[in-house]
């Protein structure tokens, strides 16, 4: 850890940590709607006038749809007007009370009129439960303990190794996510087999000669073609070898290869050794390119960043500083493509135990925490205990905030933000105004689905580290 790390851990940064408590929460299959207008017939004729009219069936109990951890804040919302404060808690087959609580009222100028909230905190027996209310019925059937998150961890771990990568990023950057995973929150599961094998797999897609590495991840057959055909002189082959050569794709390789040899050096020196010396290589290629070109991207920063905290060599501390002479260094730069390694280059930079640079820390480390404080400051009980804006806000940018507060959280030595990451998961777990689980059901509008490939699923995982196998 850097000495920037440690004074920043001393001093304790005191960055805005208005700290929420997690709020999750579940459905169950009885959930009632919205009365149905009966269809009226209008005439006693032969010929009936079949316009019927419904209301829209819109859930009344709002809850998380995985669960709630016993020792974490629970609520639930109610839809309604003039309701009953009284509600129960029940078994799953509502045969038992086992809580009773009192409703308070969201207030109304926070544009939440109808809008009733369930603290049931104190209620910590784990099994499954329903809501009731005796103006809107039975909820949908949510559990208490601390399986469901670590579930749907290993679930998206598993689909996440299971999966069919075709381009060389995708792999990069969800192995890049894994490890920083890892490295954040310790005591959560690390598939290091995966990890150890996706690296060594990568390490077969570098070209032998210049050190790029191909855009698409080949197979051993198609590798062998190529390598033939790089022997034959160009009018002869029929294989375009440069084409299949991706630089930013090069640029992440370098930085995931080091990044692997600074995390797992000690456990598997050997593999570690053998990365290390290719992203190497791939830097080389990159400092030939980078003559011919100005632009510079989070790719080539992730890439300085790693290689500087495994080795200390200053000419990847100048890389650094060139990336920040050509654009503006900042924390959480807007997404623009699908790969943004920025979050992992900053995550490399302030974990080095190499000089860094104070100004440059200081500027990370504020960006961060106007991001959290920005996300701490306009949650309240009115919007789910999340930003006012959040439904304006896409699936993507979601899990960036949430990795933006488990970094600061990491550096601060706390869980100052563990419940505003809390009150994120709920809310894409279905305590949202839908009742919609962004992990498994199909998302509204402007949503990604959480669950759709690997890249996001990793993001997940990151975001799910503060919580499960906590």
């Amino acid at each position: 850890m850097s000495g920037y790390l440690h004074f920043l851990r001393t001093m304790g940064l005191c960055v805005l940590c208005l700290s929420l408590s997690g709020c999750a929460t579940s459905r169950s299959a009885t959930e009632p709607v919205a009365e149905e207008q009966p269809a009226s017939i209008a005439t006693l004729g032969y010929v009936p006038d079949c316009s019927y009219e419904y209301r829209e069936q819109v859930p009344h109990i709002i809850t998380d749809r995985v669960g709630y951890l016993p020792t974490g804040k629970k609520v639930a919302y109610i839809k309604g007007d003039d309701l009953n404060k009284d509600y129960r808690i029940v078994t799953s087959l509502g045969s038992e009370t086992v809580y009773e609580g009192k409703l308070k009222k969201v207030s109304a100028d926070d544009a939440a009129e109808g809008l009733y909230i369930g603290d049931f905190s104190d209620f910590n027996r784990h099994g499954s439960f329903r809501i009731y209310q005796q103006d809107v019925g039975y909820s949908y059937i949510f559990n208490i303990d601390e399986v469901s998150l670590n579930s749907i961890y290993n679930e998206a771990y598993h689909t996440i190794v299971s999966a069919e990568y075709s381009d060389t990023e995708s792999l990069i950057y969800t192995l890049g996510n894994l490890m920083v995973t890892a490295q954040i929150y310790p005591n959560t599961y690390t598939n290091t087999g995966f990890i150890k094998g996706g690296v060594e797999l990568l390490m077969t897609q570098q070209h032998t000669g210049s050190g790029a590495v191909y855009g698409e991840l080949k197979d051993k057959a198609t590798l062998d073609l190529i390598a033939r055909e790089a022997s034959l002189p160009s009018a002869e082959a029929t294989v375009d070898t440069e084409s299949m050569l991706s630089f930013s794709a090069t640029e992440a390789y370098a930085g995931l290869l080091a990044q692997y040899y600074s995390q797992y050096a000690a456990d598997d020196p050997e593999t570690a050794s053998e990365a290390l010396r290719a992203a190497v290589k791939a830097y080389s290629y990159i400092e030939k390119s980078m003559a011919q070109t100005e632009d510079v991207s989070s790719a080539f920063l992730y890439a300085a960043c790693e290689l500087y905290k495994a080795t200390g060599q200053l000419k990847y501390r100048n890389a650094i500083a060139l990336y920040d002479e050509r654009t503006a260094v900042s924390a959480q730069q807007d997404r623009t493509d699908r790969y943004d390694y920025t979050f992992l280059s900053d995550v490399a930079y302030l974990s080095t135990s190499y000089k860094t640079d104070y100004a440059r820390c200081e500027t990370l480390m504020t960006g961060y925490s106007d991001i959290a404080g920005h996300i701490s400051s306009s949650s309240d009980r009115a919007h789910f205990y999340v930003q006012a804006d959040i439904k304006e806000i896409d699936g993507d940018k979601i899990l960036d905030n949430m990795m933006a507060l488990g970094l600061v959280g990491y550096v601060l030595s706390g869980r100052e933000y563990s419940g505003i990451e809390a009150n994120y998961l709920h809310y894409l777990f279905g305590l949202n105004e839908d009742m919609v689980n962004y992990y498994s059901e199909s998302p509204k509008e402007g949503f990604v689905s959480l669950n759709s490939d690997a890249v996001r699923l990793s993001k997940l995982i990151f975001a799910l580290g503060g919580e499960a196998g906590l």
